[in-house]
């Protein structure tokens, strides 16, 4: 076999089975993929700081529709509600490119209503198309599918609500400086514990099981998948922690507009955490809603 074969098998094997067979992750595509978001969010930030969007808490709320229909179409595909080749648009990791245009679509359409003031800001109509995005993908799923578990989404959800509501609960005076006094931190572990928990529920009680490496290696060398929720913890302690501690220490000596710039690049990189958390945890959990 040649060098050109060669590759071309590798390619095949590793990258574009996966997604025909939706077979999920393999070491190769995981590295690629996380090269891939990297790059995006670099790009991503340097692209707001040019138009001069702040990436913060209210942008966030207006992007958060985008992530729900996302992932609500993902389950559109795995309803076989949609057909070969269109399929392999809605597999991963097609349907991030897919949902990403669909996002800057809309983001684009909403600044240009802003700059001919049409509306006063962009989140307005940005997240009215992104509500619209959720309305028509719903209507699609409850059109081709059948109720199965109901609760599933309601106990996936109160995680994530119970995990916010008792860290409402710690008293300042003795949290300090703790870092579950930051919202955003919060918001991460919430989003992260909900996947663990959509996780724990699809394949402890439905048979489901993990197509992500590290966590398949770990359910598969402990026997179960409650090792979502000790992983998850630590990975949110190290994130979070090299986010607050290391930034910080960064900055510290910059001047304003620095300390500003490396505040975006924090809280960007924080939603795309929330969003590989939150994401599988919605999918999972209509999934696990309509039996499929």
């Amino acid at each position: 076999m040649s060098f050109i074969d060669s590759v071309i098998a590798f390619v095949r094997e590793y990258y574009i089975e996966p997604v025909i067979n939706d077979s999920g992750y393999n070491i190769f595509n995981t590295v690629t993929w996380a090269i891939v978001l990297g790059l995006s969010v670099y790009l991503l930030i340097y692209f707001f700081q040019k138009k001069n969007i702040k990436i913060d808490t209210k942008f966030m709320g207006a992007t958060l529709p985008y992530v729900i229909a996302g992932a609500t179409l993902r389950v559109v595909a795995d309803s076989g509600a949609v057909s070969r080749p269109f399929l392999y648009l809605l597999i991963t990791p097609n349907i991030y490119f897919f949902v990403f245009l669909l996002v800057a679509v809309s983001l684009a359409a909403a600044l240009l209503l802003e700059k001919y003031k049409f509306v006063k800001t962009f989140r307005q109509p940005y997240t009215v198309f992104g509500c619209l995005f959720i309305l028509i993908v719903c209507i699609i799923l409850f059109t081709v599918c059948t109720v199965a578990s109901w609760w599933v989404p309601f106990a996936v959800a109160g995680t994530g609500l119970g995990i916010l509501l008792l860290a409402r609960l710690i008293p300042p005076q003795r949290a300090g400086k703790s870092i579950f006094l930051n919202q955003m931190n919060l918001t991460i572990l919430a989003a992260h514990m909900m996947d663990a928990t959509s996780t724990v529920i699809g394949i402890e009680f439905f048979g489901y099981f993990e197509k992500h490496v590290l966590p398949a290696y770990l359910i598969e060398l402990t026997g179960t998948a409650f090792v979502m929720y000790p992983l998850k913890l630590f990975i949110f302690l190290l994130v979070v922690l090299l986010l607050d501690k290391g930034l910080e220490k960064a900055i510290e000596n910059d001047d304003e507009t620095d300390k500003e710039q490396m505040g975006q690049i924090k809280n960007a990189i924080k939603f795309v955490i929330i969003i590989l958390g939150l994401a599988p945890a919605i999918r999972n959990s209509i999934r696990l809603f309509f039996g499929i």
